[in-house]
């Protein structure tokens, strides 16, 4: 019975689109909506059936529902997807759907970059209203060798590059928004810190060759991104055998002020999802600390709290493993 009831969950159109909507990327509700082009109530029912018969997983954050292929799907279940994976891409409107897919991963994207291209002017008041400076230096302590090339992924106007800089070789400042990468230019320029380089990019396609780098570091930013397992892997492709990724960001909560005052996308991460993500990505070891810091403390009115902050060393092994597909190339 439990099979039957398994094969009947595929035995429906829409729930066959749906199932390969949220194969590719994580969705809310909403999003499939978008993407299937159809009404909520039908989507909420057919997402039910698909994660009774164990093809999906919900995550809850904060006043959100996020929709994604069930990882340890039941044995029944993963046979038949195993199976039938290849041939969703076969199903017209599937293909359809894939184009309304990719313009909801871009508006996504727009969404942080707008938000930074908006506050770039005014970013080291609210960086520092958000977060002091001791965080830059939990990040730094968890870098013990000197005169490495470094990148800093997601550098926005440059106060962890510059820092960095003080005792690297060299610094590759990497962000999305020109308005900020202009600024830190231009910081550079007045200072006269000549081993920095700024670079523009996408996380998901950092501009750097594998193995370029002696550590990444990305402070802060992994909230900001649709899909933070990604950024993870490409942080590890551009980081050399041995070397490290240093992470700093937050700890899973419930402040829905966050999404809504400063564009997160995630409600902080809970310390399993960041080591399977750099388990996944091919690292040899993860140390993962909470610093006692915390994020939001000047913000923090009305019923906001603050956030624990924490900090994930990565080693990547001498000999690399074979890495995650989700590398940004």
């Amino acid at each position: 019975m439990e099979f039957v009831r398994t094969l009947k969950a595929l035995a429906d159109p829409l729930r066959l689109r749906i199932l390969a909507s949220v194969a590719e990327q994580e969705l809310t509700v909403g999003e499939v909506q978008e993407v299937v082009e159809s009404v909520q109530s039908s989507v909420s029912r057919n997402l039910a059936i698909l994660r009774e018969a164990g093809f999906v997983q919900d995550r809850k954050e904060g006043t959100s529902v996020y929709f994604s292929l069930r990882e340890n799907m039941p044995d029944a279940s993963r046979e038949l997807f195993k199976s039938l994976q290849a041939r969703l891409a076969e199903i017209p409107e599937v293909k359809q759907d894939q184009a309304r897919l990719g313009a909801c991963r871009r508006r996504r994207l727009r969404q942080s970059q707008g938000y930074f291209e908006s506050v770039a002017g005014d970013w080291e008041r609210i960086r520092k209203s958000y977060f002091d400076d001791r965080v830059t230096s939990l990040a730094i302590e968890k870098l013990l060798p000197r005169d490495l090339t470094l990148a800093d992924v997601g550098c926005g106007t440059g106060s962890l590059t510059f820092e960095l800089a003080r005792f690297a070789h060299k610094v590759i400042g990497i962000d999305l928004s020109n308005e900020m990468l202009r600024r830190a230019r231009a910081v550079a320029k007045e200072r006269g810190t000549r081993n920095v380089e700024f670079r523009q990019g996408d996380i998901f396609k950092l501009p750097l060759g594998s193995g370029s780098v002696d550590a990444a570091f990305c402070v802060m930013v992994l909230h900001f991104l649709p899909e933070p397992e990604r950024a993870i892997a490409a942080l590890c492709r551009i980081t050399r055998p041995g070397g490290s990724v240093i992470v700093v960001d937050l700890v899973q909560h419930k402040q829905e002020w966050m999404r809504e005052q400063m564009a997160h996308q995630w409600l902080g991460f809970d310390r399993p999802s960041i080591e399977q993500w750099f388990d996944e990505a091919g690292v040899a070891s993860v140390d993962y600390d909470l610093t006692g810091s915390f994020a939001g403390e000047k913000l923090a009115r009305n019923g906001n709290r603050p956030v624990e902050i924490f900090v994930a060393r990565a080693t990547l092994p001498v000999m690399p493993k074979l890495k995650s597909k989700k590398a940004g190339q």
